[in-house]
């Protein structure tokens, strides 16, 4: 069933209204909230130049029209991964520069139209991104260093690297998923770029995504999850203010399975996150590949992966992937096929949620994740994604689970100023299985809820004993502020 094509009834109670029965006084108070920054969807990656890399012989799709396609379905940033591509020089300072006037040239092309709408972009430099990677050629090549580093940033981004002075211009792709010990030089590699920044009176940030909670072996050097985060934090995460990692839950060639470390790596990156005050940025399957990552197949696998995320304080999130060269009839397929520059039927489904979010954003970001709750549904068997949970919360003193028909997760907030609670209840059944979750929650004292579903606000009166029944679909999140 396509849900993104039912539709839905609210009912609306006005504050101060007619009593219901069994509900309390209905003289409640309903919090205002100001405009802020609001919550990101980020496109990795986004409508790409034409033949990107001299082979592909893609359309040209950095267009007005697709940047405005962007725009509409809620994207606010891009990354490049497919602009700037050429090959080596002779030299190392020759291929510096021949990838620095391939960035320039393909950035001030795409910068043209995300100005336009508002749009940041991460810009692609071939020399910068990977640069200190194990086994690069520029490692190979002695910029293995921190003085190396600097000189070659002189080269890559110059006075005459026009990009950088745009005003949609966010920062540069830096480096993907660097394992433990690349971490050190990593670090030497943002300074240098933040100092070259500065240099060209710039602001711009490196864009840096980490591994993975279930990357084990040589890539974590004998080192735990944690420790990996901790070496990340001390070298490069204080100094650009984030914590980034890519999480694939969905697997599955003929069926479908969620990993069981999936709310693991999203509760010990929160953890490390509100520990050092930097933050969470996370990541959506937006496709299948030949990883065993499966293909979305409805409207809920989008919804409980941006809701989950939510759910332990994620503000920015990051598709992967928006554009790739499949179609829907292929298999593998993103929200966009650059090849032709057509849209597959999942570009309609994310573009729904995201703006779902958008609606009640200014509800969500003046709270801070706080911990979760969750119930199991079946007492027999456990979920496994809550075993592995290091540290849930046992209770809270406003709002307890009574019941739910399926595994339910319950995230906790607290407003950053005045402390109030808030909550995000979520159906954690994989979406695949089309299963609805009924939950009964218990609050005290609160008279109503404010909620917000599917980016609708809305308010329920409560009984006496503080009970409120959900009916939740396949991959809902509800959003929901207890009213005194």
């Amino acid at each position: 069933m396509n849900y993104s094509k039912r539709l839905f009834l609210f009912s609306f109670l006005p504050l101060a209204s007619v009593s219901l029965c069994g509900c309390q006084d209905t003289k409640w108070v309903e919090p205002t909230f100001e405009k802020g920054d609001g919550i990101s969807f980020v496109a990795y990656a986004g409508p790409t130049v034409e033949n990107w890399n001299g082979v592909v012989k893609n359309v040209e799709c950095v267009t007005e029209h697709n940047f405005s396609k962007l725009s509409e379905a809620g994207f606010d940033r891009v990354i490049a991964l497919y602009e700037g591509a050429t090959s080596n020089g002779s030299t190392l300072e020759e291929t510096l520069q021949k990838k620095a006037d391939k960035a320039n040239k393909d950035a001030m092309k795409v910068l043209e139209q995300a100005e336009k709408f508002g749009i940041d972009y991460y810009a692609r430099d071939w020399s910068f991104y990977g640069m200190i990677q194990n086994n690069s050629y520029f490692r190979k090549e002695g910029i293995d260093n921190a003085k190396a580093i600097e000189d070659a940033l002189k080269i890559v981004f110059s006075s005459s690297s026009e990009y950088l002075h745009s005003p949609s211009y966010r920062g540069n792709f830096c480096f993907d998923e660097p394992v433990y010990d690349e971490l050190p030089l990593l670090g030497d590699l943002v300074d240098a770029y933040l100092s070259r920044m500065k240099e060209l009176g710039v602001q711009g940030e490196p864009m840096v995504n980490l591994n993975p909670i279930y990357v084990s072996g040589p890539a974590m050097g004998g080192h735990s999850y944690s420790e990996y985060l901790d070496r990340y934090i001390e070298y490069v995460g204080k100094k650009i203010g984030y914590i980034s990692y890519d999480f694939y839950p969905f697997m599955g060639v003929d069926g479908s399975y969620i990993r069981s470390m999936y709310l693991a790596n999203l509760e010990v990156a929160a953890q490390k996150c509100q520990e050092n005050g930097i933050e969470l940025r996370t990541f959506i399957q937006a496709m299948g590949d030949f990883t065993g990552i499966r293909d979305l197949t409805s409207i809920a696998d989008f919804r409980f992966q941006v809701y989950t995320n939510l759910a332990f304080g994620s503000k920015a999130m990051t598709y992967y992937c928006y554009a790739n060269e499949k179609s829907a009839s292929e298999g593998s397929f993103a929200l966009f096929n650059y090849i032709d520059g057509t849209y597959n039927y999942t570009y309609d489904l994310a573009k729904k949620v995201n703006n779902e979010i958008h609606a009640f954003e200014d509800a969500l970001t003046p709270y801070t994740w706080s911990g979760v709750l969750y119930h199991n549904a079946n007492e027999l068997y456990d979920n496994q994604n809550f075993m592995n949970l290091t540290s849930p919360l046992k209770s809270h003193p406003r709002v307890s689970i009574q019941s739910g028909t399926e595994d339910t997760l319950l995230s906790t907030f607290k407003h950053e100023e005045n402390g109030d609670d808030s909550f995000l209840l979520l159906n954690f059944s994989d979406p695949y299985f089309n299963k609805e979750d009924k939950v009964t929650l218990q609050f005290k004292d609160a008279k109503a809820l404010l909620m917000y579903r599917f980016g609708q606000k809305m308010i329920a009166g409560l009984p006496k004993d503080g009970t409120y029944t959900f009916n939740l679909y396949p991959g809902e999140g509800r959003y929901i502020i207890p009213l005194k």
